[in-house]
């Protein structure tokens, strides 16, 4: 007993001793050393320059510059495509550690297609590499932001299988150009947004005939298609050589059940498989939600269609699509209350889903009618933890928009404390490894249908003058790469 005595005690204090190590390498108040933080962007919203040095016209382009909208949309933007060098001059005053930015398809393949390659809209990205370098500062880069060559829609667009071909080309251009220097890829940002909310958008706007039902899962089976082929392509072509790690852009609302009646949490369960699951099934288990294929296939059968209008994937797709992340890449911006809703007979995704949304009363409305719930990022983690077991999660998205722009922004300021500290609470109590945090965005930019009005930057932009000025929240975010600290004080 003399002998093991010591040895117990020094067990005892070495168990002690591990356990306070560990308590402090998580506490709450503060981030890890090799924690990534960034911020974000795309070029249509940022870079302007639509008509120039042989650009080929996105949809976006075609459609700010057709009478059906009085709004110039992106023709300017930020003018990043001139001002590259004061977007890297901010990243580095701000201290990011990455900087996420796309590449615009239509600027480097003109018609979408690989015969011909614009070489001005090369030399661009190259710049932009370069400058980054200089600064030490690392790329995110997403190949598709939404912003499809106009042309391809006259081929049907994501609707074509032959898109998941013109897809494969475009990215495996961008690999033998920028791979040397780009370690982090996304392939396709939010499917969801472009292949059912923008088209929703769309069709209560300007083209009723839009047959959203069909439509949304046809773009959605062909976008998985196309980054499963872009992603493999990577691993048999490019991966030992260059070393780059890949994954899909998901987006995910946090759809909390209006009350705790069983009908309430089917409508979570609803929300959430129709929103989410849709892609991130497929990417973790090869096919769609069982839950999903029932419901369409049944919707559909109602509705007199002779198949389910929801696709199918062939066993060698699933094989294809089954695993095809290194990473996973998810943004997060807002959070709904959900119930059941009646059936609808009209086919539509909103239709298939079955869901009405409210919104607390107590969550904040921001001036484009996006609510904010700062726990609701802490809420999807463990949603995608519990549901997926994902080893590895990249925050690519999440901001805040207020109106007017100021320069004295504590109001984002709070937002970010707010967030981080449950994103770090998820890491810490939830054991979620989240390895990076992108703020949305680095400027003042076009934001899609809220157009201008939307000011998500850390950097005003003067539209006018295009002058980029650093915001308050800047100085904050600065503050907390430097020091780690959530509370840092400005």
């Amino acid at each position: 007993m003399s002998v093991l005595r010591p040895l117990f005690i020094f067990l005892s204090f070495y168990i002690i001793q591990s356990q306070t190590i560990n308590l402090k390498s998580c506490n709450t108040s503060s981030f890890p050393p090799n924690f990534k933080f960034g911020a974000g962007s795309s070029a249509y919203q940022i870079e302007g320059a639509w008509n120039v040095d042989g650009k080929g016209r996105s949809w976006w382009d075609w459609l700010y510059n057709s009478n059906l909208v009085t709004s110039t949309g992106g023709n300017s933007a930020s003018g990043s495509y001139y001002r590259y060098q004061d977007d890297v001059e901010a990243l580095e005053s701000i201290g990011t550690d990455f900087y996420r930015f796309s590449i615009s398809w239509s600027r480097i393949l003109p018609t979408g297609l690989i015969n011909e390659v614009n070489q001005a809209g090369v030399d661009y990205y190259h710049n932009l590499l370069n400058a980054l370098e200089e600064k030490g500062i690392e790329p995110l880069v997403t190949i598709f932001h939404w912003d499809i060559p106009n042309s391809l829609i006259y081929l049907g667009g994501w609707t074509n299988p032959h898109i998941v071909q013109y897809f494969v080309d475009y990215a495996d251009l961008v690999f033998k150009l920028f791979g040397d220097r780009v370690k982090l890829w996304a392939t396709i940002n939010e499917p969801r947004s472009f292949c059912q909310t923008i088209p929703d958008t769309v069709q209560a706007i300007f083209f009723p005939e839009i047959l959203t039902g069909n439509y949304d899962y046809l773009c959605g089976h062909y976008a998985l298609l196309a980054h499963a082929s872009a992603y493999r392509l990577y691993q048999k072509k490019y991966k030992r050589r260059q070393n780059g790690r890949i994954g899909i852009v998901l987006d995910i609302v946090a759809n909390l059940p209006l009350t705790d009646s069983s009908a309430d949490l089917e409508a979570s369960k609803r929300a959430y498989t129709f929103d989410f699951d849709w892609f991130a099934r497929p990417l973790v288990k090869g096919d769609y939600p069982q839950l999903m294929k029932d419901i369409v296939r049944r919707n559909s059968a109602l509705q007199n269609f002779s198949t389910s209008r929801l696709p199918s994937f062939t066993k060698s797709e699933k094989r294809l699509i089954k695993g095809s992340y290194d990473i996973f890449f998810v943004n997060h911006y807002t959070s709904h209350l959900v119930t059941l809703s009646n059936f609808s007979i009209s086919p539509s995704w909103n239709n298939d889903k079955q869901i009405t949304l409210s919104v607390n009363s107590s969550w904040l409305l921001t001036n484009i009618d996006m609510t904010v719930y700062p726990a609701s990022i802490r809420i999807v983690l463990n949603y995608i933890k519990d549901t997926y077991k994902i080893p590895e999660i990249f925050i690519t998205e999440n901001g805040y928009s207020n109106a007017g722009g100021s320069l004295n922004d504590t109001d984002r300021i709070s937002f970010l404390k707010d967030v981080l500290h449950q994103v770090r609470l998820a890491m810490c109590e939830d054991k979620i490894n989240i390895v990076g945090y992108t703020y949305w965005s680095l400027l003042d930019s076009f934001e899609w249908m809220s157009q201008y009005r939307a000011k998500f930057g850390l950097v005003h932009v003067n539209f006018d003058t295009l002058q980029r000025t650093l915001k308050l929240s800047s100085q904050y975010y600065r503050k907390l790469i430097k020091t780690r600290l959530i509370n840092s004080i400005v």
